[in-house]
C-alpha cells in the first residue's frame, strides 16, 4: 500500500487528552470552559465557574465579564486589570479547569467519515489518528481543514512522517471540517534503498524528491526508470547514472517506477599462465 497508511493500522477506539496537558496561552476560550480564580490580598476567596453560553463568567464581588473569544493570556490580563482597578490591594491567580468539547466533521475519503466530539485542545493530527485517517484511496498529502466553508489550510502528512515537522498541525475549532480528497498521484521506488515502496507525490515534485522519500542514494548505483509513454501507451525503461541532474530534476509522472540497482565496481586481476601453448 501507499507509504503512510500503516500508521493508522492500529487506530485507538477512543482518544482522550490527559487532564494534565498544559494549556497554551494562545488557547481560545469558549462556552463550557471552566476557570478557577483565586483572590488574595485585601480580599481572600476563590471561585470556580464555567463560561456561559453567552460567553460570560461571573467574577466574585464584580459581576459578569465577557471572556469567550479571548485567548487564555488575554483573559488573564483582562481579569487581573479589572480586579486591580476595582478591588484595591487585591491580586488574582487564574487557572483553567475542565475544558470544553467541540464538534468537528471528517469527510471525503476517510476511513470513518462522520461527526466527532473531541477536546478543544485537539489538533488536526489528533483528529486523524482518532478517526483512522484516510481510507486506502484517500490522499495523505493534500488534507484540507475547512472553516466556515473556506479552506483554512492544506496539510501534508509526509512533513510529519518523513521530516518530523509539526508546524502545520493546526488546532481545530468548533464546526471545523477535515476533508480528505482522493489519492491522485503515486510512484514506485524499489531496489537497494532503505525504504522501498509506493509513495504519493504532489504536482511539481521530482525524481530526486522520490528518492529522498526512500532514504539516501548510494552513489555506486544505477537507476532504471520505467515510465509509460503518453504517445504510445507503452512502458519504456531508461537507464541513467545517479549524477544525471537533468533526469533527477525532471518531474515525477503518475505510475512511474524507479528501480535502484547497486553495481559492484570491477577490480582488475592479474592472471599467471604457465605451460606449453
Amino acid at each position: 500500500c501507499i507509504y503512510g497508511y500503516t500508521v493508522f493500522s492500529s487506530t485507538p477506539s477512543t482518544y482522550v487528552l490527559s487532564s494534565d496537558s498544559p494549556v497554551p496561552p494562545s488557547y481560545t476560550l469558549g462556552p463550557g470552559d471552566e476557570l478557577k480564580i483565586e483572590y488574595y490580598g485585601n480580599e481572600n476567596l476563590s471561585k470556580q465557574g464555567y463560561i456561559t453560553r453567552t460567553g460570560t463568567l461571573h467574577l466574585p464581588l464584580l459581576g459578569p465579564v465577557t471572556l469567550a473569544g479571548l485567548t487564555f493570556s488575554e483573559a488573564e490580563d483582562l481579569i487581573s486589570k479589572k480586579i486591580q482597578m476595582e478591588l484595591i490591594g487585591t491580586q488574582t491567580f487564574i487557572t483553567l479547569g475542565e475544558l470544553r468539547s467541540i464538534n468537528i466533521y471528517v469527510l471525503g475519503s476517510a476511513y470513518k467519515p462522520g461527526a466527532y466530539t473531541i477536546s478543544a485542545l485537539s489538533t488536526l493530527t489528533n483528529a486523524l489518528f482518532t478517526t483512522g485517517g484516510p481510507d486506502l484511496i484517500g490522499s495523505l498529502r493534500n488534507i484540507e481543514v475547512k472553516r466556515e466553508g473556506k479552506v483554512l489550510q492544506k496539510f501534508d502528512l509526509y512533513d510529519l512522517l518523513l521530516r518530523g515537522d509539526t508546524s502545520g498541525d493546526t488546532r481545530l475549532e468548533q464546526g471545523d471540517t477535515i476533508f480528505i480528497p482522493l489519492l491522485k498521484n503515486y510512484a514506485s521506488l524499489q531496489g537497494t534503498i532503505l525504504r522501498p515502496g509506493l509513495y504519493e507525490f504532489r504536482d511539481g515534485e521530482t525524481l530526486a524528491d522520490l528518492i529522498s522519500f526512500g532514504g539516501q542514494l548510494n552513489p555506486n548505483s544505477r537507476l532504471e526508470l520505467s515510465r509509460i509513454n503518453v504517445s504510445t501507451g507503452k512502458r519504456e525503461i531508461k537507464l541513467f547514472e545517479p549524477n544525471n541532474k537533468e533526469i533527477l530534476e525532471s518531474t515525477i509522472q503518475h505510475n512511474d517506477s524507479l528501480n535502484i540497482v547497486e553495481v559492484e565496481s570491477l577490480k582488475a586481476k592479474n592472471v599467471l599462465l604457465s605451460g606449453e601453448f
